[in-house]
């Protein structure tokens, strides 16, 4: 019994313990694998730099540059709104904002909308004092 406990090492001991294993993080690289990402990487740019673009990047491309450049004389409807007295960054109407019916509509519609308010809380604010009367 006692040569079988001899052959069997302790697992307490130092050849168990101190047994030690490459556990570095991140392996060096092989030249080839790094030189293969690399390639792999250019291509990928390559790819994207030549791909065509679809119909709907095209017509953003193109309308984002039509919106950047102002419009120039040679343009016959702004040659035509210059004859009339348009300045450039002027805004167009009668006043030079909105027009007048416009913005008198916008108005009328805001008062409607107070005048309904103010009639609702002045009924509630009476409902609210005759049930004060009644309760007492």
């Amino acid at each position: 019994m006692k040569l079988n406990m001899a052959e069997e090492e302790d697992y307490m001991s130092d050849s168990f313990i101190n047994v030690q294993e490459d556990i570095r993080p991140g392996l060096p690289m092989l030249r080839q694998i790094r030189e293969a990402r690399r390639k792999e990487e250019k291509q990928q740019e390559a790819n994207l730099k030549n791909r065509q673009k679809s119909l709907k990047e095209e017509e953003q491309e193109r309308r984002d540059i039509g919106l950047k450049n102002a419009l120039g004389c040679e343009n016959k409807g702004f040659a035509l709104l210059q004859k009339m007295g348009y300045k450039s960054g002027q805004a167009l109407g009668k006043s030079g904002c909105f027009s007048s019916a416009f913005s008198a509509s916008l108005k009328r519609k805001a008062e409607e909308k107070l005048e309904s308010y103010r009639k609702k809380i002045h009924m509630k604010n009476q409902a609210e004092e005759k049930a004060a009367e009644q309760f007492r």
